[in-house]
């Protein structure tokens, strides 16, 4: 009996094969309780940026708006607005990341989450240590990555677009939302 190895080139071809770490890791409900935990109402805030309004978020922080329309809510505790939770979506490589954002009513970034993730690399952005690091930046902050914000390897698209969502949403905080 002889052995054919054309037999092994499909197990060679799926053991080649990039490993998928595609996964939706929270609801928004959880994202929320994670950014806000004493927030006790939610008030939805949706946003619809005008022309010149998106013109000016651009000119600001340099990073185009993907959409005019914006989730947004209004994070409040005991009748007291306390800060703003956005939900926002930037693309990765290929596919689209889908994260929360919690800005204090100071306009500082409070938290972030990745809520959905489905790139086959670069999930590295959901760890603690990087995601870190936006907090307490503002409008005023460089959020640049290499400069204030760490890269990492194998993410480098992944990291650039979620710094560059966040910068878009902190200037439309400043100037839509204030």
């Amino acid at each position: 009996m002889t052995f054919d190895v054309r037999w092994l080139v499909p197990a060679a071809i799926i053991a080649a094969a990039p490993q998928c770490y595609a996964a939706k890791y929270m609801t928004i409900e959880q994202a929320r309780a994670l950014i806000f935990p004493q927030a006790d109402e939610y008030i939805a805030a949706p946003v619809q940026l005008t022309p010149e309004q998106m013109q000016q978020i651009e000119k600001l922080s340099g990073i185009p708006s993907r959409t005019p329309n914006q989730q947004v809510w209004q994070a409040m505790s005991k009748g007291k607005q306390i800060g703003w939770f956005f939900i926002d979506q930037v693309i990765g490589k290929h596919e689209l990341i889908t994260y929360a954002v919690g800005i204090n009513a100071d306009g500082s970034v409070r938290q972030f989450q990745i809520v959905e993730y489905l790139e086959a690399y670069g999930y590295q952005v959901r760890e603690v240590k990087w995601r870190d690091q936006f907090v307490g930046k503002t409008a005023d902050s460089a959020l640049q990555v290499g400069t204030d914000i760490g890269n990492i390897s194998g993410a480098t698209l992944s990291v650039r677009h979620i710094t560059d969502g966040i910068k878009r949403l902190l200037f439309l905080t400043q100037t839509v939302l204030r």
